[in-house]
């Protein structure tokens, strides 16, 4: 059964509440008679017929519907609210009292502050709504009103009857107007059914349980959203057989990572290229035999491109960075440290920070693994735990220490897929993975040689990128063609990560030796460039070369491998100040000794010419005010390529997916980016170079997904992008702002 030991308050909860208003009519905090057809025919005509799907907070647009309405109908919505929030693990405790009281509160009534149906542990939560319980409120309570109105318009031997039978509820839910997409159904369905129902509020992930696990999935039929539920139910009863012993929960190991360890639908190569090829058993076999002392493994990132990580190895300690409170050991709870965190500003619900800080803190012991990563799958070094926590207030950078033995990984190693890339995670329940990484470790020397000689291909180049094999195929023929190339698009397209693809592909390998990169800017110049008279120590001038003469010196004494010299912002310099007389030689029929000039300042006398094994790429934000045209004389020497937003492709839900972000929170930034570029593109003052571009929404190594993580990106860049295009409207601004964040 679903009866999970955690769920056990709140289900006694939910059964009070079956039994005093879904049966009786009664209520969950008084003994007047709320739940009533009456006053759900009074909230259904101020709430659903004038539902407000306009600008402004959710709670402020709710008590203005219901203001008018009598104060009975103002405590039944506080009771539906306390409802609403049974489920959802990602809203404190305090934050679900304080909105009860605050909707009781609307009637000129207090709710008693200590009621029992108010404790955490009823409100601890039992399961992840993610964003769009919160941010798609207004259509799952649009949901409750109406099938509540349609309940108590039942006789009550039919209501009775409907729950005495958990699939005749389900079949009769399933019949109401708006319960279609809606995370209302599965939540309801749990806390009145939970020995048939699991606490999974998504349709998506049942199906991928049911794909994974279920031994007849073909005669499955996933339009049925009731025979889909049967089949959860033929699942965990299948697993409890299995693990006798074992509490049954599809969100912990070792369940969680047979469905979501494995492939939906299994092409073969691609499990063979991106599957750890080990089973959790296997791989829990292995770690207990391989690290005896250790109860769990930690997935620790060491900055941004691994900026800490020379301060970990140096100093033989792992940190946390997170410097907002003081002494850790002096939290009693992880509750405690999410409520001064608020008080701090650090969201209205930091849960991953908090989460990392009390697991930091109190659950790591001395013998536990760590690894040390960047990017979610860049590994640099492990090492086990030797000290408990300290605080050391005299350096604040990294103020929450513990004493680590660490081991090095030169060269790193990179995994194939992105993980989870959070500051701190307990890495336990992804055994196969760390199995992966360590007979990695094991093989070093072989996996170094191998890495040595790797080819770069189209495949390898495409992985983690949101343009299609075709388009990609396309940027390569161009610059092999032209030799030079320029990547153009709005803000946010990943001109500078696909550039860099590019340019390995193109060499056949990764081969920093044979690439480099510039940004150009205003004040950039031919002596940078190309070169130019520099002063010296002693107070005369020398002739030094510049970057781009350098790079093709290197160039030409290899001239059997391929060199790309990569041009960030190309379109920000003075072209034809910075380039000189190289705008002829560019040219890809002028790369030859044939066509050798003397430089502007000389030098040694010498012609000078780009050798055919140099190509370069470039890269211009079309968005850029600032910027005058391309020069038609460098215009005719490049080919472009335009890089659009990647909003509503498959690759990049895909990637959203794989890195943890919820489903209807990944609806909500392609419908909603979609509607604004749509927006954009019809501006007759901006046009579709102006479009905004889907890495403002990919997570940075160090980025907490949290709830908050999508306002935070629309507010702090989004919006001041939107005031730099409309900046004699800013109330249109404020519009495309509301609407982003719509609830």
């Amino acid at each position: 059964m679903s009866r999970l030991k955690d769920a056990e308050p709140i289900l006694q909860a939910a059964e009070e509440w079956k039994q005093r208003c879904l049966v009786d009519g009664g209520s969950v905090f008084s003994d007047d008679r709320l739940w009533t057809l009456d006053n759900f025919k009074v909230l259904n005509h101020h709430y659903v017929e004038r539902i407000d799907e306009g600008e402004g907070q959710f709670d402020v647009k709710l008590k203005r519907q219901l203001d008018p309405a009598p104060p009975d109908v103002k405590r039944l919505w506080a009771e539906m609210a306390w409802v609403y929030s049974l489920y959802p693990l990602q809203i404190t405790a305090n934050k679900k009292r304080s909105q009860v009281f605050t909707y009781w509160g609307w009637s000129g009534e207090e709710l008693e502050q200590s009621h029992d149906a108010l404790t955490d542990e009823v409100l601890a939560g039992v399961g992840s709504g993610g964003t769009a319980y919160n941010t798609h409120k207004w259509r799952e309570f649009r949901l409750f009103v109406t099938m509540m109105a349609d309940w108590f318009g039942i006789d009550q031997a039919d209501r009775e009857s409907k729950l005495a039978n958990p699939w005749s509820f389900a079949g009769w839910m399933e019949e109401q107007e708006y319960v279609s997409g809606r995370m209302l159904r599965h939540v309801v369905l749990f806390l009145l059914f939970p020995d048939y129902f699991e606490p999974i509020a998504t349709v998506s992930y049942k199906e991928q349980i049911v794909k994974a696990l279920h031994p007849r999935m073909d005669s499955v039929d996933f339009s049925d959203r009731i025979a889909l539920d049967r089949a959860v139910l033929e699942v965990r009863r299948n697993l409890e057989s299995e693990l006798p012993n074992h509490e049954v929960n599809f969100y912990r190991s070792p369940i969680m990572q047979r469905w979501q360890e494995t492939p939906t639908v299994p092409p073969p190569d691609r499990v063979a290229r991106d599957r750890p090829r080990v089973t959790v058993d296997s791989a829990q076999v292995w770690f207990r035999e391989t690290f005896p002392t250790s109860k769990r493994v930690w997935w620790l990132s060491v900055g941004t491109g691994g900026g800490f990580w020379a301060d970990f190895l140096n100093e033989q300690i792992a940190v946390l960075s997170y410097g907002d409170l003081d002494d850790l050991g002096g939290y009693g709870s992880r509750d405690a440290m999410t409520e001064e965190l608020v008080k701090l500003g650090r969201g209205r619900n930091p849960k991953h920070r908090s989460l990392a800080l009390w697991q930091f803190s109190h659950d790591m012991q001395v013998n536990d693994v760590i690894i040390a990563q960047y990017g979610g799958r860049h590994v640099v070094g492990w090492g086990h735990v030797r000290g408990d926590y300290t605080y050391d207030p005299e350096r604040p950078e990294y103020p929450h220490r513990r004493t680590v033995e660490w081991h090095a990984c030169d060269p790193l190693i990179t995994i194939p897929n992105r993980t989870i890339a959070k500051a701190l995670t307990d890495f336990t329940p992804h055994l196969p993975i760390v199995h992966q990484v360590f007979s990695k470790i094991d093989k070093r020397d072989a996996v170094e040689k191998i890495l040595s000689i790797s080819p770069y291909t189209i495949d390898t180049a495409l992985e983690g990128l949101f343009v299609s094999r075709e388009q990609f195929h396309r940027i390569l023929e161009s610059i092999r063609l032209r030799r030079n190339l320029i990547l153009q698009g709005p803000p946010g397209t990943g001109k500078t990560f696909i550039a860099q693809r590019v340019a390995w592909c193109l060499i056949g390998r990764k081969a920093p030796t044979q690439t480099a990169m510039v940004q150009f800017h205003q004040s950039y110049a031919y002596e940078d460039f190309v070169q130019g008279w520099r002063p010296t120590e002693k107070g005369g001038f020398s002739l030094q070369n510049g970057v781009f003469f350098r790079f093709c010196q290197h160039a030409r004494e290899h001239p059997k491998e391929r060199y790309v010299f990569i041009i960030d912002e190309i379109n920000r310099g003075n072209l034809s100040r910075i380039f000189g007389e190289l705008l002829m030689l560019i040219e890809s029929d002028k790369r030859s000794e044939d066509y050798a000039v003397e430089l502007t300042y000389g030098g040694d006398g010498k012609p000078f010419h780009i050798p055919p094994n140099v190509y370069i790429l470039g890269m211009m934000n079309t968005a850029d005010r600032s910027l005058a045209l391309v020069d038609y004389a460098l215009r005719r020497r490049f080919a472009f390529e335009e890089l659009v937003p990647a909003f509503g492709t498959d690759e990049f839900r895909d990637f959203l997916q794989e890195i943890g972000l919820d489903l209807a929170l990944i609806n909500v930034i392609d419908e909603r980016m979609e509607a604004l570029n749509g927006e954009i593109r019809g501006d007759n003052e901006l046009g579709r170079g102006f479009q905004i571009g889907h890495s403002f929404f990919v997570p940075g190594d160090d980025d907490e997904l949290s709830d908050d993580w999508f306002e935070h990106v629309v507010r702090t860049q989004i919006r001041p992008l939107l005031q730099e295009y409309w900046f004699d409207t800013p109330e249109r601004v404020e519009r495309a702002v509301n609407r982003l964040l719509a609830p």
